[in-house]
């Protein structure tokens, strides 16, 4: 299982819409994930226990997360084909297991 988390500035619209997309696009592909959301406030208190995070260029470089945890940053985090793309490739290359 693949722990998500999605990171906006406010934690409650852009982040929440970008954790319901990826669960359906993770249900749509067979990957076991878990998905949170939150603010770029919020996120040190939630990046411990992550694998991945998704965001935006701006807060992927002011967020601070362990090494190891894999980062995706999307321009347009509404650009759902370019996120299946990039979470795909993502899972494929750090997480091999996770995808058939």
């Amino acid at each position: 299982m693949i722990r998500i988390l999605s990171i906006c500035g406010n934690g409650m619209g852009t982040s929440t819409i970008i954790k319901i997309k990826v669960k359906g696009i993770c249900k749509k592909l067979g990957i076991d994930v878990v998905v949170d959301s939150c603010s770029a406030g919020e996120a040190a208190s939630f990046t411990s226990n992550t694998d991945l995070i998704i965001t935006t260029p701006e807060w992927g470089k002011m967020i601070r997360y362990p090494e190891g945890t894999v980062l995706i940053t999307l321009v347009n985090l509404m650009d759902e084909k370019t996120l299946t793309d990039k979470l795909v490739n993502t899972v494929k290359e750090n997480f091999p297991d996770e995808i058939n």
